[in-house]
Order: C-alpha cells, then sequence, then structure tokens
C-alpha cells in the first residue's frame, strides 16, 4: 500500500512516518506542498493520501483544499484523510464535500486514532483488487475471452455478441455438439448489463416432461404427488439475469405451448400457484439440430421457433475453423498443471484430424494427453496412441490379460484385489499431479469413492505409502489439494 503524506511542516510528516512504519507492506511518500503533491499523484497515484488542510504558515491558506479540489476535477479518485489542527466544521465539511473519506485532527493524533483508518483503506484496498481478480478470471471463463481463436468464424461470433449483448431479444444459439453453445450464451450475458444478476441454465433434453416443467416454472406445495413444499423455478431463479434453454429442440410439445405463452406475455405461473408472476430474465435458447425440420415433422411448434428466432447465432464447428487449433490447443494446454509442447507435425496432426465432437473434443484429447504422455514433447506417435482411444472391445481384453497376470503373482502379497486397487489410485493420482477430481475421473469414479478406497487402504498395514513407493498423504491423495 503507498500513502502520500502532504504537510507543510516537516516535523508533521515525521509524526505520520513514525506511526505508519508499525504496519508491513507500506510505502510512505512525502510533498511539502501543493503542486509537488500533485506532480507526484500525476506521476503515480498513491493508495491513500493523508492532507493537511493548511500547507503554509498563513492562517488563510487553504492547499489542501485546493489540492483535493484540483485532483477530482481531473478525475482522480485517490482516497483522502484529512489530517489537520483546523477545529472548525465548516472546512471539514468542505473537505467532505470534496471527496475526503476521513478526517483526525492534530491535537488528537495518536496511533490509536490514525492506524485503523489506515487498515481500513488497506482492508479495501485489497477487497478492490481481489473483485478485480475475480472479475479477470470470469471474463477469461465466460466472457469473450473464452470465446478462443481469431479465424472468421469466431470474429462474427463476437461481433454478433457485441452488438446485441444489451438487447432484450431472445436469441437462438445454433451449432453442432460440442462448439461451445453454452459459452457463447454466458458470454452475451456477461457482456450484458445483466452481468451481475444470476445465469441459469436449463438441459431441456434431461428430464422427462413432468420434471422439467416444474425445474423451469416451479410449483406451489401440494400441487402434485411429492411436492411437499413450495419450489422456485429456474424462471424466477433468473430474476433479472439471463436464462439459457439448451437443447431446446427437446422440449416436450406441449411444454413448447406453454413456453411461446411465457415470451408473447412475459409473465409465467407456477405449478399450482394461483396468481402469476412477472418474467424478468431474458431468455436464450440453443440447439444443434434443424429446428425448422422439426417443424415439418410436426416436433416443434412454428409460431415458438419464430419467437425464438429474432436473433440467431450460429456457431462454427471446428472443421470450420482449423485455423483456430493451435490457439485452442495453447489455451486447453495453459489450464492444465502439466505444460505441454507440440512438434509441428504434432499441431499439423491435430489441424488434419476431423473432430466430430468439435472443440470439447479436442478439449478431451488434450486433457488425456497431459495425463496419460510419457515426455512434456508431444510428437505424431504420442498423439496417434493417446487421440485415438481403444474400442470397448479392446480394453476388455486388455483388462482380462492384466487379471490373469495378477492371479499369477505369488500368494505373498496379501489381498491381490488390494494390491492392484492401490496401484490404480496411486498412478492416476500422479497422473493427475495430485487433483483428486482429475483422478476420479480418470479412474470412472466420484471423488468421495477414490478418498474412501484411499482411506481404507491408508489403514492397512501396508498401505499405498508402503506399497506404491509414495508418501501416504491420508485423505488427501497426492499431497495436493485440488485447484
Amino acid at each position: 500500500m503507498k500513502i502520500l503524506i502532504v504537510d507543510d511542516q516537516r516535523s508533521a510528516r515525521r509524526v505520520l512516518r513514525t506511526m505508519l512504519a508499525t504496519l508491513e507492506d507500506v510505502e510512505v511518500v512525502e510533498a511539502g506542498g501543493m503542486e509537488e503533491a500533485f506532480t507526484l499523484i500525476q506521476r503515480a497515484p498513491p493508495d491513500l493520501l493523508l492532507l493537511d488542510i493548511r500547507l503554509s504558515p498563513d492562517a488563510r491558506d487553504r492547499g489542501g483544499l485546493d489540492l483535493l479540489r484540483k485532483l477530482r476535477a481531473t478525475g482522480s479518485s485517490v482516497p483522502a484523510v484529512m489530517v489537520t489542527s483546523l477545529v472548525e466544521l465548516s472546512e471539514i465539511r468542505e473537505a467532505m464535500r470534496n471527496g475526503a473519506q476521513d478526517y483526525v485532527l492534530k491535537d488528537e493524533l495518536c496511533p490509536e486514532m490514525l492506524l485503523p483508518i489506515v487498515r481500513t483503506f488497506r482492508e479495501r484496498l485489497a477487497l478492490r483488487g481481489e473483485v478485480a481478480r475475480l472479475r479477470e478470471r470470469v471474463d477469461r471463463s465466460w466472457g469473450l475471452a473464452a470465446l478462443v481463436g481469431a479465424s472468421r468464424g469466431m470474429e462474427s461470433v463476437r461481433h454478433m455478441i457485441r452488438r446485441v449483448a444489451d438487447a432484450s431479444a431472445t436469441v437462438l444459439i445454433r451449432g453442432e455438439t460440442g462448439t461451445g453453445k453454452e459459452l457463447v450464451a454466458r458470454a452475451l450475458h456477461e457482456m450484458s448489463a445483466r452481468r451481475n444478476e444470476p445465469f441459469v441454465a436449463v438441459n431441456c433434453s434431461a428430464l422427462p416432461g413432468t420434471l422439467i416443467e416444474s425445474l423451469i416454472f416451479g410449483h406451489e406445495r401440494g400441487a402434485f404427488t411429492g411436492a411437499e413444499r413450495r419450489t422456485r423455478g429456474q424462471l424466477e431463479l433468473a430474476g433479472a439475469g439471463t436464462m439459457l434453454l439448451d437443447e431446446i429442440a427437446e422440449m416436450p410439445i406441449d411444454l413448447q405451448a406453454k413456453l411461446l405463452r411465457v415470451l408473447e406475455d412475459r409473465r409465467f405461473r407456477p405449478l399450482g400457484a394461483e396468481e402469476e408472476r412477472p418474467l424478468m430474465a431474458r431468455i436464450l435458447a440453443s440447439t444443434h439440430v434443424d429446428l425448422q425440420r422439426r417443424i415439418v415433422e410436426g416436433r416443434f411448434r412454428e409460431d415458438l421457433f419464430y419467437r425464438l428466432n429474432v436473433v440467431t447465432l450460429n456457431v462454427p464447428s471446428l472443421s470450420e475453423r482449423v485455423e483456430d487449433i493451435p490457439e485452442l490447443v495453447a489455451s486447453f494446454s495453459g489450464d492444465l498443471p502439466r505444460k505441454l509442447r507440440f512438434t509441428e507435425n504434432a499441431m499439423a496432426w491435430l489441424e488434419r484430424r476431423p473432430w466430430p465432437g468439435n472443440v470439447r473434443e479436442l478439449r478431451n484429447v488434450i486433457e488425456r494427453v497431459a495425463l496419460l504422455a510419457e515426455e512434456d514433447l508431444i510428437d505424431v506417435p504420442t498423439l496417434e496412441e493417446l487421440a485415438n482411444p481403444p474400442t470397448a472391445g479392446d480394453a476388455r481384453m486388455e483388462i482380462d490379460r492384466m487379471a490373469r497376470s495378477l492371479l499369477a503373482l505369488p500368494e505373498r502379497l496379501g489381498s491381490k484385489l488390494d494390491v492392484i486397487e492401490r496401484a490404480i489410485l496411486h498412478h492416476a493420482i500422479e497422473a493427475c499431479g495430485g487433483n483428486k477430481s482429475a483422478a476420479a475421473r480418470l479412474i470412472g469414479v466420484d471423488r468421495k469413492a477414490l478418498e474412501r478406497r484411499w482411506e481404507r487402504l491408508s489403514d492397512a498395514p501396508d498401505g499405498p505409502g508402503e506399497a506404491s513407493g509414495t508418501t501416504d498423504h491420508g485423505s488427501n491423495p497426492g499431497g495436493r489439494s485440488d485447484r
């Protein structure tokens, strides 16, 4: 934290500096007059200004107030605390009107008065920094920065997002599976004035019709069998934010009619409720299928299609943006604890390979390579081995072979099931750099199951540490917590 003391009296500045010296991570700068202080602030703005109202022996001098006015006139928002011997309330009020946040009288100046004020400003500064870091992380994860690629198709997507982000019109996001339609929806939300409101997403294909209706609209207690309490739906939970109806083509036809009414009237009624409630959220929808074909087949309402299709945003497939693959690979690799490097031939191989699963498939391949590759420099043979996983039949044959080998091991090993389970756990955790969630996904169990198994094996006489040649980390496999 950088603090600028502005006082014409050297002794007064020395007293303040001595008090501030008891605080850690505080840099103190001094100025004896208005012009010197203004120059220092313009050159390198401090985090806090300790400012005397009078900056000369002249009793009529109000240089501190003049400096404060000049700073505010130039747009500077540096916080100021007045440290003055003046007791006239009019002078203090004038300082507060010009942007001073607090004041301390020199006659009462002591560490107990000054330091709590400085600590409060330091906490605010730390909080602002944390908010800025979180906002940067959100922008990187969900804003336009998350839409990686400089291809013409991605530039078109970003251009359209900027144009319609602040509109309230519905947007239909179309694109193949795995192209990043939800990322586009989140970028629309983050670029809009609704960014501080909730973003909720509902997968219309994940639940049967009765449950999806309750999930979207909510229900009152007793609305149907099993409705033991009132539950707010996603339309209500979204508030004045954004709601994404993912896989809108899979919404049951009767629910489509209800949704159309909601979009037209901007009101909805939870199941079992007597009164309607206003719809405040913006509605987005996404699909990977041809809705016009669904209309011809009688599986999607034409009027709902036109109501949703106010703005269409087409997300290109990976085959339409091959030039983005190096940048995507760099982005995915940068998110992983292990830093990979790809040879030119390996990158060319990735660019030539078909990607039916689009960006999602590419990301999965990079993660798999990071987990299983022997070397950090990735070449074509490594990609050919790991980017094309074995078939289910091949995997079963390999498991059968390993099972027969295990049964042939010496009896003195004890429980052979524990031996193989211990080895799998150890190598999965090691391959994932100690990340328990990633290790659980690699094995095919949930994280809690992995931890229970590790703890059980740790209690054995020859627990994971002894059997695997690593240190036993108990309930924290790998000795590292998840990021």
